[in-house]
């Protein structure tokens, strides 16, 4: 008799079929997801395992996470009577307390076998017997997490090596079972055709070399990139899904093994599960909502390419905040797809939904060399197309990626495009003054990119002068309410120029 798993992967927080933009019905969401697999456990055997990244990413689970005892993630997947969960990156951003009591609340199983809390692993492989076929369970998370993450989340937590944890979790349950899924928080690195490279090879992704290099893998399933794809490494079925939960990924075994996207955008809401959040999203909305100051201009974003090319206001916004509350020369951000802008009044929501991520700033001393090699790597996001400027497809594919190209103030400068694709900077001034490559400045950015994040692999090297704990978020919530007006000089100070 056939039996299926399905997994869900990079859920972000979408816990119920809502939209924060503009407080609508979704298609998209674990209440969804609710309805579809209640049908098909009707129709079957059905193991349902998550694959992290569940934890973060909606205003839902920031309200919840700040205010609530219990978490909101482990009651929504106890709901679904969900069977087993694995790990995320973005399930590290709230530190190893609060993830080790996720995993504690949360009554499904926890497979993830390369992270360690106090020494003891988090999870571990399991082997499930079905209908007397057994399939194993093995769970890792990127391994490339302490290159991003604030290093006071990761206290008392040990992440292990993928590729050795999952060769030796397969060396002992392989002769055990008839089938072997490995469930990776990670994605590809290269073409899964081709297996040429499409990304530098730093190890964050490594799904083709699991495939590549381990045998006796039946099927992997992956996520982190928000991707949509199944196909075949060798002997290994591989599978990932988009983020939000508007698919699910299935593993069907019958007669033989299947990996199939589903969609579940179209099933009905779980009326009862939507009624457990009721109270916890009607308090959300009302938090969202509170007006806490205004600023001197619309900041609606319509397009994020634009928002690139002419550099839109809202960074400016950013970046003076930053500036003035690390006392920096420069400061840096970058701007998020999901990023709506806002209007001059200013309510939570409208930081909140602009800077989903809990990221914090670091304040770096630079040299005049340093920041001109960084806005020269910064540069490479650009290319020259049919006579326009345009975004390099390595920073749309295989990951979007638009959230790597930062832009500056304090400073100003020329990205000159070149037809041969060799970017260079000019014109670099910083506070009216000509970029001196000797001297020292103080830039301010966030810790993503100051660890590295996004393949600058210089920042780590760099001085660190000073840390804020607070969430970008919280940091740009309190200086709108202690100035109640924020004025944004929305300078052209980010010259783009095509070159031959």
């Amino acid at each position: 008799m056939a039996f299926k798993i399905l997994s869900t992967t990079d859920v972000h927080g979408n816990l119920l079929a809502y939209n924060f933009v503009n407080s609508a019905i979704a298609s998209k969401g674990l209440s969804r997801f609710s309805t579809f697999l209640k049908e098909e456990r009707k129709n079957g055997k059905v193991i349902y395992v998550d694959n992290g990244d569940i934890n973060q990413g909606t205003p839902l689970v920031t309200y919840a996470n700040a205010n609530l005892k219990e978490n909101i993630v482990a009651k929504a997947l106890n709901h679904l009577h969900c069977d087993y969960i694995n790990i995320g990156n973005h399930d590290f951003n709230y530190g190893s307390e609060f993830l080790y009591n996720y995993v504690k609340e949360t009554n499904a199983k926890c497979i993830t076998g390369n992270v360690k809390y106090k020494n003891k692993k988090l999870g571990s492989t399991d082997i499930i017997d079905i209908d007397n076929k057994k399939v194993a369970l093995i769970g890792v998370v990127t391994d490339y997490i302490d290159h991003w993450e604030n290093p006071k989340n990761l206290e008392n937590l040990e992440i292990l090596n993928v590729f050795e944890t999952v060769k030796n979790s397969v060396e002992v349950v392989r002769d055990k079972v008839d089938y072997v899924v490995v469930f990776y928080h990670g994605g590809f690195e290269r073409d899964l055709e081709s297996g040429n490279p499409t990304e530098n090879l730093t190890g964050e992704n490594i799904g083709y070399e699991i495939c590549d290099k381990i045998s006796g893998i039946d099927v992997l399933v992956t996520g982190h990139q928000h991707r949509t794809l199944t196909g075949k490494i060798k002997d290994t079925l591989v599978i990932q899904c988009a983020d939000g939960c508007a698919t699910c990924m299935e593993i069907l075994f019958d007669e033989n093994i299947s990996v199939n996207l589903k969609d579940i955008s179209g099933y009905e809401i779980d009326a009862e599960m939507e009624e457990k959040f009721k109270e916890v999203l009607n308090e959300t909305e009302k938090w969202l909502d509170i007006e806490i100051g205004s600023c001197n201009k619309e900041m609606y974003i319509s397009d994020i390419k634009t928002a690139q090319l002419e550099k839109h206001p809202i960074t400016s916004f950013i970046n003076k905040i930053q500036k003035e509350t690390m006392g920096a020369d420069i400061s840096s951000c970058c701007l998020f797809e999901v990023m709506p802008g806002f209007g001059k009044k200013l309510r939570y929501r409208d930081i909140i939904l602009n800077y989903p991520f809990p990221n914090t700033l670091v304040l770096k001393e630079m040299s005049g060399q340093n920041i001109l090699d960084y806005l020269t790597q910064l540069s490479t996001y650009w290319i020259v197309k049919d006579n326009k400027i345009d975004i390099n497809p390595k920073f749309l594919y295989p990951k979007r990626e638009m959230y790597n190209y930062d832009m500056l103030d304090g400073i100003e400068y020329t990205m000159n495009i070149s037809k041969n694709g060799k970017n260079f900077i000019t014109d670099v001034k910083v506070d009216g003054n000509e970029l001196i490559l000797d001297k020292k400045y103080k830039l301010v950015l966030n810790n993503y990119r100051a660890t590295g994040g996004g393949n600058f692999s210089f920042f780590p090297e760099l001085k660190t002068l000073k840390e804020d704990t607070r969430d970008i978020a919280e940091v740009l919530i309190d200086y709108v309410k202690e100035n109640n007006y924020v004025e944004i000089e929305d300078k052209n100070n980010i010259k783009l120029k095509i070159v031959d």
